[in-house]
């Protein structure tokens, strides 16, 4: 997690931080960062960075030596802290920071390797840091399981999938059970804010945390975002992944209703061709999944119902699956019994026809009339077979 989080900001929100001006303010709460490091360029650049919001500040560096003080009108927050302009993993580290002292020592401008001293929370930070760091044995178990888990994912072995899944469940229940003992015991600091936010992610449970924390704790920059959202600093960019956006968004390229929908010719699983013409004067719901999408599996059963009571009244189904592994997506029809015509180029979030049709997430589906021309997006369940009852005698 330290990982992901520092190279993720490293390469989005600090990049566009620095043409930014530096906070500045006349409250007299600060934190005074000083910092002797061994061989660190003389007249180079010592700059923090508060990546939620672009805010910085920096420091010259004169023998070997910086001393940065920041103004923190807002309470503690994640700082990432680095050497230099160059935008590099082993120049820069992540560190919580409020109204105190902190004071770094090391032998090199490699960040990874330095020593922090000073306010109390400089020692509950680095405690925090060793709980979650990417050495700790049960976070190594964890990420070794989590690979195993996509690796059979995307060869659509759900069996595996879910013994991974729920491995990985036990080992993350007992690391959260560390976290909120070490919560318990720091009930005040600032830095259960990052715990909290970053390691719990159903609202009841940060809730119940929440209410377990004193008044210092949770003036902390970090909660008080939490708690009133866009309104002690801005929302910053909302990331998405593919199979987990709002399907409504799936279909933001696709050809509108009414409109010719685009050709589509792709091989079945015998590697035979198949082109939309060849169901022409029925309707056709072409429906794009993958036998790794979670959410694609979760409506299956719907749209087998569906399948079963139209397919006899001029309705079809085309699958085009978004798989890259043809094991996958053979398995993933046979074992969810999906007995309608599948094609797929194997090309993943390549594929043809999905970008014919601007897919952007799955599931996603089109219904298509006899004549060719788009009826309607995204139709599922009951809104799908209220539609075609209207449509087919």
């Amino acid at each position: 997690m330290i990982r992901k989080f520092l190279l993720f900001f490293l390469t989005t929100s600090s990049l566009g931080a620095l043409a930014q001006q530096p906070a500045t303010s006349n409250e007299t709460k600060e934190v005074v960062i000083t910092g002797k490091i061994d061989n660190l360029p003389n007249d180079s650049m010592m700059i923090i960075v508060e990546p939620y919001t672009g805010e910085w500040d920096s420091a010259i560096v004169k023998n070997h030596s910086f001393q940065i003080k920041h103004a923190m009108p807002k309470g503690g927050s994640v700082y990432i802290i680095k050497f230099g302009s160059a935008m590099d993993e082993n120049n820069a580290a992540i560190v919580y920071l409020e109204e105190g002292k902190m004071h770094i020592t090391g032998k090199g401008a490699d960040l990874r390797n330095i020593t922090y001293s000073g306010s109390s929370w400089v020692n509950e930070w680095q405690e925090v840091m060793t709980m979650t760091s990417p050495e700790n044995p049960d976070n190594k178990k964890f990420a070794a399981l989590e690979k195993k888990y996509w690796d059979a994912k995307l060869i659509g072995d759900e069996d595996a999938t879910e013994k991974y899944e729920k491995e990985a469940g036990t080992v993350q229940e007992g690391q959260k059970a560390m976290y909120r003992e070490w919560i318990k015991k720091h009930p005040n600091s600032g830095v259960t804010g990052y715990l909290l936010t970053v390691f719990f992610q159903k609202e009841s449970e940060k809730e119940e945390l929440y209410a377990s924390l004193g008044e210092h704790a949770k003036q902390s920059r970090i909660l008080m975002r939490w708690k009133n959202p866009g309104k002690v600093d801005p929302s910053p960019l909302a990331l998405h992944t593919d199979d987990s956006q709002d399907a409504r968004g799936a279909l933001a390229g696709a050809p509108k209703t009414g409109v010719a929908a685009p050709a589509i010719n792709l091989p079945d699983v015998d590697g035979k061709m198949v082109s939309l013409e060849d169901f022409k004067g029925k309707y056709v719901l072409v429906d794009f999944w993958a036998s790794w999408c979670s959410p694609c599996i979760d409506a299956m059963p719907a749209l087998k119902a569906t399948h079963e009571k139209f397919k006899d009244k001029n309705f079809v189904i085309l699958g085009v699956s978004l798989d890259s592994k043809k094991e996958g997506w053979v398995k993933g029809i046979e074992k969810h019994q999906l007995n309608w015509r599948h094609v797929s180029d194997l090309k993943g979030w390549g594929n043809e026809a999905a970008k014919a049709y601007g897919i952007s997430a799955i599931p996603a589906s089109l219904l298509i009339g006899p004549d060719g021309k788009v009826v309607a997006l995204n139709l599922g369940g009951e809104a799908l077979d209220k539609k075609l009852a209207e449509l087919l005698p």
